[in-house]
């Protein structure tokens, strides 16, 4: 008969689990398995040692027998005592027995009787089935149980240091052991009643009869041994019925030659079947007809080898549903080494079963997910090492997961970009931190492609990292809306600057004819030194120089407008921000006394030095100017004035501010005049400040708007310093005047 237990749990022995990890599937614990095929083989065999110790050994009486079993109990179970009380005498040697360890005083053995009175009461029927007490300075955990029917007959008890005392196969054995001890006693009373009663019928038969039949020896011999052989298998077959019975798990009791002998009640109350017809269990419905074959098969090999055996089948329940049971069968082996018996025991795994397919099922959704997500996903060990790559991943890098794993993905990187992404990986790893880079991925046709790598660390629950898990975006579409951004706003720039010249022709004009005038003048005053009899030639030399001079101002005009109007790459280099400043003044000057404003400089002496693009920045300041020149065009009743600051601002930056005195603008508008082809002007094309921001965010700074306390608005940027060096004040005192007013530098 092969059948599996109901929900068996061998004491001692936890349920194995095992960490979620990719791809893993529950497994049954081989190792588990047979150790609690092993603890449970050792239960049995201490359970065949009590049955068949004898209650009396040859010349021996009772009480040595019981003292023995007691013996044996402390022997097996490594208690500290085992104590017997009787409450009525039955015709044994002594009225309470006493067994401890070696290691026990002999003084505490004699008064342990008293001991236990002492500490559980004089009462045996209400002593507690278990309890810690002290005894001779020690503290004992205490098991007792009742002999005969509600502790009419006496009280075991057993006593050990241990705190976890007894256990649950500690209590199947001691409990095993006193109904043996109470079939003894019940046995020595019935032997002595019938001893009683057959010398009454003799003596009875002999005063009526005066005759007594003889027997021959040889024929009572033979009536003895017949009577002791039946008793002995009568007896035999109770003790098998109580082993079976007594294991609180669902079992069954083979035969050497592979027949059912025995099961005990959760078995019979699994299967709704009789003993009998469970013999027949390999023709039944017991086992699932899927699962018969392999069942039988897995048995007849066990009789045959004498090895143990394990399988997983199908079993029906009563009501006919059929749930999985782990079955093990191990043989039970006399002195000699030979098989008397299996034992086969019977676990229910149908949860277990379930808990399976629920996680291959989750698992297989979860790939699903991860394989659908239209990005590169992966996983890495804590030494950055990959051990898992979705499927869109290994199809695109066009690698085996095998191929990959570990550090086979560097192949696909590009190798200009492999580097910098493994110095970044090393990077992240070593802050314990979330973290990305950029790079170039081999697609499977060998073109490469821009991807944004991210990683996220795995913390287990005291914050340490057991992993990594990382996503691959592709940006080659974002890479190159970027590089057509910058050369859309490069283009901007320029269309910027071009725009302007329109309105910087006069100026420009005006700047060149004034050195121009200067080189005519000097060159006509040199002609007529030279003509003077005698020559003025030190006048002359004099002369020639300043025509040199305004020559070299005229030259320098030029470049400076050459630089601001030509698309050339930028140079970045340390900035005077204040001659900057002046440069972009002088070529307003025009415009400024055309609209009759009045301008004022704030030039701060102790400026620090910027690192930039000098005609980038010149064209951000020119911007603002002009901007601010048109806001105030249509002021008629205040007087038109425009500040201009330098200043050092926070951070070690320095800030540049327009200020001016025009109708100012919606604050809620605020973000909006820096949108491109945002305006608010009728002729304007609403790109100059887009192009302005942008200038200044690749300087690494600021550009903001914000309404005047009065009137007008103010434009300031703030860009980092460079270095330490500080920008004298130039033309310190000097004044300048512009339109109707006469200002200060300050």
């Amino acid at each position: 008969m092969i059948t599996r237990v109901v929900g068996l749990k061998p004491p001692k022995c936890q349920p194995h689990t095992r960490a979620p990890c990719q791809r893993s599937k529950m497994v049954v614990n081989s190792e588990h398995c047979a150790e609690e095929g092993g603890h449970l083989r050792r239960c049995i065999n201490d359970l065949n040692k009590i049955f068949e110790h004898p209650p009396i050994r040859d010349g021996g009486t009772f009480s040595q027998g019981l003292s023995d079993l007691l013996d044996l109990l402390v022997e097996l179970l490594q208690l500290d005592f085992a104590y017997v009380r009787f409450e009525d005498s039955i015709g044994v040697d002594g009225f309470e027995i006493t067994r401890t360890a070696q290691a026990w005083d002999a003084l505490l053995s004699l008064e342990l009787g008293r001991l236990l009175r002492e500490s559980l009461g004089q009462d045996l029927q209400w002593w507690p089935s278990q309890q810690r007490i002290a005894i001779g300075g020690r503290e004992i955990s205490t098991s007792s149980l009742q002999l005969g029917i509600e502790g009419a007959t006496g009280t075991l008890v057993t006593g050990s240091a241990r705190v976890e005392f007894p256990e649950e196969t500690e209590r199947l054995r001691l409990r095993i052991a006193s109904v043996q001890i109470a079939k003894w006693l019940q046995d020595a009373r019935l032997s002595k009643e019938r001893k009683r009663a057959s010398e009454m019928i003799n003596r009875e038969v002999a005063r009526r009869t005066g005759d007594i039949i003889a027997i021959s020896e040889e024929r009572r011999q033979e009536i003895v041994e017949l009577r002791r052989v039946v008793e002995s298998l009568r007896v035999r077959e109770i003790d098998i019925q109580l082993v079976v019975d007594a294991i609180p798990a669902p079992m069954a009791i083979m035969t050497a030659e592979g027949q059912l002998e025995a099961v005990n009640r959760p078995v019979l109350e699994y299967f709704g079947r009789s003993v009998e017809e469970l013999k027949r269990w390999n023709v039944i419905d017991a086992v699932h007809r899927d699962d018969l074959q392999s069942t039988i098969r897995a048995w007849m090999r066990a009789v045959e080898s004498g090895e143990p055996y394990e399988i997983e089948s199908r079993h029906r329940r009563r009501d006919g549903v059929y749930r999985w049971f782990h079955v093990r069968g191990f043989p039970l082996l006399d002195t000699d080494g030979s098989i008397v018996r299996w034992c086969v025991l019977q676990i229910d795994i149908e949860d277990r079963k379930r808990a399976e397919n629920a996680l291959r099922s989750s698992e297989r959704n979860l790939n699903l997910i991860i394989n659908t997500i239209p990005a590169l996903v992966w996983s890495a060990r804590p030494d950055g090492s990959a051990e898992f790559f979705n499927q869109h991943y290994l199809d695109y890098v066009g690698l085996s997961s095998e191929a990959a794993r570990d550090w086979g993905w560097t192949a696909a990187v590009h190798p200009d970009d492999l580097s910098d992404l493994a110095s970044a990986w090393q990077s992240i790893r070593t802050s314990r931190e979330a973290g990305e880079k950029e790079a170039r991925l081999r697609r499977f046709d060998g073109m490469y492609r821009w991807f944004l790598f991210r990683a996220n660390p795995l913390r287990d629950e005291v914050g340490n990292v057991v992993g990594w898990f990382g996503l691959n975006t592709d940006i080659e579409d974002r890479k190159r809306a970027e590089e057509e951004l910058r050369n859309t706003q490069a283009k901007l720039a320029h269309m910027a600057r071009v725009m302007t010249m329109g309105e910087l022709t006069a100026s420009i004009a005006h700047e060149i004819s004034q050195p121009l005038s200067g080189i005519v003048t000097n060159a006509s005053t040199c002609l007529r030194m030279l003509a003077a009899d005698p020559p003025n030639v030190p006048g002359a030399r004099e002369t020639a120089r300043r025509t040199i001079r305004d020559g070299n101002r005229a030259s320098a005009i030029i470049g400076r407008l050459r630089a601001l109007f030509n698309r050339k790459a930028p140079v970045t280099r340390p900035i005077d921000l204040n001659e900057a400043t002046r440069e972009v003044v002088a070529l307003s000057l025009d415009r400024l006394r055309r609209d009759g404003v009045n301008l004022r400089t704030e030039l701060a002496e102790d400026l620090p030095v910027v690192a930039g693009d000098r005609v980038q920045l010149q064209q951000v300041i020119l911007n603002l100017v002009q901007n601010a020149l048109d806001a105030m065009s249509a002021i008629d009743d205040r007087a038109r004035e425009l500040t201009i600051r330098t200043q050092r601002d926070e951070g070690d930056r320095v800030r540049l501010s327009v200020e001016d005195s025009g109708p100012g603008f919606d604050p809620g508008a605020v973000e909006k005049l820096f949108d491109a082809f945002y305006t608010t002007k009728n002729e304007g094309m609403g790109i100059g400040l887009s192009v302005s921001r942008s200038i200044i965010e690749n300087h690494h700074g600021h550009l903001w708007a914000a309404p005047n306390h009065g009137l007008g608005a103010t434009f300031s940027f703030s860009i980092p310093r460079n270095t330490e060096g500080v920008i004298g004040a130039h033309d310190r005192g000097g004044r300048t005047t512009f339109g109707n007013s006469v200002t200060r530098n300050s």
